[in-house]
């Protein structure tokens, strides 16, 4: 009895000790914190290796701390376009706030503006593949790809051999794998790549025991970049679900953008910065970034963000977004975690009379995330927030849209994953012709929805309501 009493108590002072700590480490995210002491409070021990693992502020820090390319051209020009801003000397947006959403992307995420690139919206994989298997056979100098998710599938095989046949040819090839979106990459396919001469990068792999400190942090981008000239980014991975191929998910619905102009040379820059921290390696070279042409007319800012950054600048650009709305904000995204700040900005948006929507699946990839997504809309829907559950297929579009001005087209979801964790990159577009692309793609995903009421909000079983509440207690996790 004595034993068990000591046991106890030792519990109780672990627990104590441990909560302090967390306690002071995360003291500029209260609902974080809040979030982790629960978890605490129900097993100290368990609760703290989770905790370690997935939600340690200063062990981000320090994992990303050398993580960016000496001599890294982005801070320099974004600070020069910066001083330009102050001056009027640099492109005219179609409003003020267009133009102060421009200033804060240089100052807070170091992305400068550029105004010769032209855009394709590719809707959905099929029209995402055809234009790029197109492109990548008629590359004359070099394929970068970076992915979260690269499948040994039919569309896998396809890029494969044309990148195989492509390195025949003389063309200098680097891909890098997220270590866990792609984890299931057979050896074979990566030896074929190899013996060919491309060289290939694992980003943070799963090996043990350093994948304790590395499994929480996820390369999250899809991007590729074809003779410094062409640029892909946006929500589609390689693989055949995202043609509507897969018997467990059937159609999927995404969005990914094609661009032409100056914004590559920002995309090839975030690829090398990656590269870099995996390799050492450092590339200049002008074959990588050619001269200038007049490849449009459209302003375009591409935004990275990821747990090497100062700021949250993904979270950022959303949150001011938000804030300066006028008229509509439309929201699509698969998951939606957002913390008390975005929940205070769409909510006040709302109040001030902008037409506030957001659509989700309906049709969940992952339940936990859709669990949770729906514990905020008791806050929300009786605010003015229209929620809408999307009901085709999967939705895994990553898209917002202000105004019919602005919009946003990406790898990064509406949540604190993306704001704070993952390593993701997006495109802030300006001006309303694009915009108005974006927004009718959206009407259409309004068209496939259904809307969540009041009365669905109240019919709520008490065991769905307990998923809910749990699914939102595990959201660190997410």
């Amino acid at each position: 009895m004595i034993k068990l009493i000591k046991l106890m108590i030792g519990s109780a002072l672990l627990a104590l000790s441990l909560a302090l700590l967390i306690i002071c480490l995360e003291k500029k995210n209260p609902e974080k914190t809040a979030a982790w002491l629960s978890f605490l409070a129900l097993n100290p021990l368990l609760g703290m290796m989770i905790y370690l693992v997935f939600g340690c502020t200063p062990l981000k820090k320090s994992l990303f701390r050398s993580k960016h390319m000496p001599g890294e051209q982005l801070p320099a020009l974004a600070h020069q376009q910066k001083q330009a801003f102050s001056e009027n000397e640099i492109y005219i947006q179609e409003s003020i706030d267009a133009k102060g959403l421009s200033r804060l992307l240089l100052g807070k995420a170091f992305a400068p503006l550029s105004r010769n690139n032209s855009l394709t919206l590719l809707h959905n994989g099929d029209a995402k593949f055809a234009a790029l298997l197109e492109d990548l056979e008629k590359a004359q100098d070099h394929i970068h790809m970076e992915y979260y998710i690269f499948h040994d599938d039919a569309i896998g095989r396809r890029v494969q051999q044309i990148l195989i046949r492509k390195a025949g040819e003389g063309i200098k090839i680097r891909l890098m794998f997220d270590g866990l979106g792609s984890r299931s990459l057979a050896k074979n396919f990566l030896r074929e790549l190899r013996a060919a001469g491309i060289e290939l990068q694992w980003f943070l792999p799963l090996r043990f025991p350093r994948a304790f400190l590395t499994l929480n942090y996820r390369n999250h981008r899809k991007l590729v970049v074809i003779d410094g000239r062409i640029g892909y980014l946006g929500g589609i991975n390689i693989g055949d679900e995202y043609l509507s191929r897969s018997a467990k998910y059937g159609f999927w619905r995404d969005t990914h953008l094609r661009l032409e102009g100056t914004s590559v040379h920002t995309i090839q820059e975030t690829f090398f910065n990656d590269w870099y921290y995996l390799t050492g390696e450092i590339h200049r070279d002008p074959r990588y970034f050619p001269k200038e042409r007049e490849d449009g007319e459209m302003l375009v800012q591409i935004i990275g963000g990821g747990p090497d950054s100062h700021y949250e600048s993904i979270k950022e650009l959303f949150f001011t977004m938000l804030s300066t709305a006028q008229k509509e904000i439309v929201v699509t995204t698969p998951y939606f975690i957002p913390d008390e700040s975005m929940i205070m900005a769409l909510k006040t948006a709302a109040s001030r009379g902008v037409a506030v929507k957001i659509i989700l699946q309906g049709k969940p990839d992952h339940k936990l995330p859709y669990l949770a997504s729906s514990s905020y809309f008791r806050d929300l829907i009786p605010s003015g927030v229209e929620i809408y559950r999307y009901q085709k297929g999967i939705l895994h579009s990553k898209v917002l849209t202000v105004d019919k001005e602005i919009g946003v087209v990406g790898s990064a979801n509406f949540d604190i994953r993306s704001f704070q964790i993952d390593f993701e990159l997006s495109a802030v577009i300006f001006g309303s012709d694009f915009a108005e692309k974006l927004v009718r793609d959206q009407e259409q995903d309004l068209q496939d929805s259904l809307q969540i009421t009041q009365q669905d909000l109240q019919s709520r079983t008490p065991l769905l309501s307990f998923q809910i509440a749990l699914a939102r207690l595990l959201s660190p996790l997410l």
